[in-house]
């Protein structure tokens, strides 16, 4: 039986030229999946991290001469929560979504390996216990969710580790929204961050300016290392540096701006919500970038995207559609937000406005561009 961290070592490589969602197989055979259920029902879990609808463990194999050491080294273990009048998350969905759709458009070694598996009712009943313990441990009271038996998801573990420092963040909307306003000043991520930002100062509570994506991959390099600096302050000099270089040689932030244009066109979030490229260019807004930085600077840094699961259309058509309707009408892209003082935003739009009429350099990036 192969340890996992070969299998996650294998789907990280480029599929084959040519390749379509009809050439993709499993990434393991049948016989070893009977064998890790088996492994799985004596092996000891560890509560780490929750979200709404998934609950994340840590795996420790058996003490078993018959099961490799570090069997689940590099492996997290994903599963579904049951709430009380919540649709649980379909994971047959989500996994042939990423293999069949995500893997093929967007490349398999861009995205975050996962396997689809089985719980037992012995290895939730475990899971329940552990997760119990820890919300207690954390002051969470009155949650009502559970984890049942059912599929589940190996993914590999793009966490720190002793040769690695991490860092997560969503790149979020890559470019301009086709529907912003011509005369914008903020794009549509520092649009929405403005907003949610405007709502928190009217309950009295404090707010952060957020970092714009579109510094990411702006022909400026200052612009890019000065979003780096945010995203990352607490790394080196050079660290922030290896990782400007890595984003610009992986090119995946690229393709990612590259399929959310492809995929919202044509007023497509009112006239063709159900378009599947709509629907992709939706979830790769709303993905997660993992980045792992080595502690040995002659090893590649890994770079990575997550929470890639399918958008459900229906249910989010109206959400969305509202969402952009308020940002328009409301002044949110113009910097125009009826407050007083308008919600300060970091926003690169603003910057180039900014650098082309001779202005004052905004606030965030003056320690990098000169005035």
């Amino acid at each position: 039986m192969r340890p996992l961290e070969s299998i996650w070592n294998e789907l990280s490589k480029p599929l084959p030229s040519g390749w379509t969602a009809a050439d993709i197989e499993p990434a393991m055979t049948p016989d070893e999946l009977r064998v890790l259920y088996l492994i799985l029902e004596r092996s000891q879990f560890v509560h780490l991290a929750e979200g709404r609808a998934n609950a994340v463990f840590s795996i420790k194999e058996p003490r078993d001469p018959k099961v490799p050491w570090g069997f689940f080294q590099g492996t997290l273990l994903r599963v579904p929560k049951a709430t009380p009048d919540v649709t649980p998350c379909d994971y047959e969905t989500l996994q042939d979504f990423q293999e069949k759709f995500v893997d093929v458009h967007v490349g398999r070694q861009h995205i975050v390996p996962q396997v689809l598996v089985k719980i037992s009712q012995t290895v939730a009943n475990v899971l329940n216990v552990k997760r119990g313990s820890a919300l207690r441990a954390k002051g969470v009271k009155g949650d009502l969710s559970i984890i049942k038996a059912g599929y589940a998801m190996l993914v590999e573990d793009m966490g720190a580790s002793p040769d690695y420092k991490a860092l997560e963040f969503k790149p979020k909307w890559l470019a301009q929204s086709s529907l912003a306003p011509g005369d914008a000043t903020r794009c549509r991520t520092c649009a929405r961050e403005a907003l949610r930002n405007g709502k928190l100062r009217l309950r009295g509570l404090k707010t952060s300016v957020p970092v714009c994506p579109l510094g990411l991959l702006h022909e400026n390099h200052d612009v890019v290392m000065s979003t780096i600096d945010r995203l990352a302050p607490k790394w080196s000099e050079r660290d922030r540096e290896r990782l400007a270089d890595a984003l610009k040689e992986s090119g995946v932030l690229g393709r990612l701006r590259d399929l959310q244009v492809e995929g919202d066109s044509d007023n497509a979030l009112f006239n063709n919500p159900s378009d599947p490229r709509f629907g992709l260019s939706m979830t790769l807004r709303d993905c997660s970038c993992f980045v792992r930085m080595p502690v040995d600077e002659r090893a590649p840094v890994v770079i990575k995207l997550a929470d890639v699961d399918k958008k459900n259309w229906r249910e989010k058509q109206s959400y969305w559609q509202r969402r952009h309707t308020d940002l328009v009408a409301n002044g949110w892209y113009r910097e125009q937000e009826k407050l007083d003082p308008p919600i300060e935003t970091a926003c690169v739009l603003r910057l180039d406005h900014c650098v082309e009429r001779g202005l004052d350099i905004p606030p965030a990036f003056r320690a990098r561009l000169k005035h």
